[in-house]
């Protein structure tokens, strides 16, 4: 061992040069590893310091580098209940539950006329489901708006170009990553509800790719969303602000138990919303309730087409 002035260093020297050792091999090891967090746990225990009372303010490896949870809007049981998630299985009822239940449905949104149909359906004290589109940015708070109402939000289409959603299957999933971006910035979360633009028995998917809604109506499902079509029509996509008699007509029928009715919200439909109060009142004095879809309503899947 090494002597100062000819002398033996004393214990107290050699303790301390033996701590000094100690720290300097920690600093090494830990900047090799590259671990901060082990850094200062390794120094405050050769130095004999006190660890930090609040372990959460220590750094630690795992800390930095494992990547953020994603969380549902906390205490939102309806964000438990309607979000996406491949895992889940659920034991969809594809018939009538033999109770008289409107499911109102709006494809297209969000518009200028989606806060007058949130109106009316606030006025008779009833909910729907909005299928909706990123088309317009300037009414995306809408989806927002609608769903802190006590409306379910699902996805329609990013673009509701036939051509570009139709393309192959990946363009058709590349269009619903998108919209689903939309709805998750909106509500916090991507919801499991999916309808097909012209639905799944839709044929000008055809004139893109043939055979898609074939492999669409199958791997949808199996990627753990669920897909809606409908069993009653408005008949508003006939064409622009359809008469509101025809839209009444349309929508009130007899026969059904569940009814799915499809109806659409975009700028060209202002008569649907003008509709609406009608066609509620019809099937209120029928004895129908009404209710947004979740996991527990009636499905309704087409025939497909392509």
């Amino acid at each position: 061992m090494e002597q100062l002035n000819g002398q033996r260093p004393s214990a107290h020297d050699q303790q301390h040069r033996a701590r000094g050792l100690i720290i300097a091999a920690a600093v090494l090891v830990v900047a090799l590893l590259g671990g901060a967090g082990l850094l200062w746990s390794l120094v405050a225990h050769a130095s004999g310091s006190a660890a930090p009372s609040d372990d959460s303010d220590t750094p630690t490896l795992l800390d930095a580098d494992a990547p953020a949870e994603p969380e549902l809007p906390a205490n939102d049981e309806r964000a438990a209940e309607l979000a996406y998630d491949p895992d889940r299985q659920t034991d969809w009822s594809y018939q009538s539950n033999g109770q008289k239940v409107v499911y109102l449905t709006f494809d297209d949104g969000p518009s200028e006329n989606t806060e007058k149909v949130l109106d009316i359906l606030d006025q008779y004290g009833i909910n729907a489901t909005f299928f909706v589109t990123g088309n317009d940015p300037d009414y995306r708070g809408s989806i927002r708006d609608a769903y802190e109402r006590g409306n379910t939000i699902g996805m329609h289409t990013m673009t509701h170009d036939y051509k570009t959603v139709y393309a192959s299957e990946d363009a058709y999933f590349s269009d619903l990553d998108q919209v689903a971006q939309v709805v998750k910035d909106e509500i916090g979360y991507v919801p499991y509800l999916v309808r097909f633009p012209g639905g799944s028995s839709n044929t000008v998917s055809a004139n893109y790719s043939p055979g898609l809604m074939t492999t669409l109506s199958e791997d949808v499902p199996a990627r753990g969303y669920q897909y809606y079509d409908w069993n009653v029509s408005s008949g508003d996509a006939a064409g622009n602000n359809v008469a509101v008699d025809t839209i009444v007509n349309s929508s009130c029928v007899e026969g059904y138990t569940n009814i799915m009715l499809l109806c659409h919200d975009s700028n060209t439909k202002a008569t649907t919303a003008e509709a609406l109060p009608r066609i509620i009142q019809y099937y209120l004095d029928n004895g129908y309730t009404f209710a947004p879809i979740d996991r527990s309503s009636f499905v309704v899947h087409h025939k497909v087409g392509n």
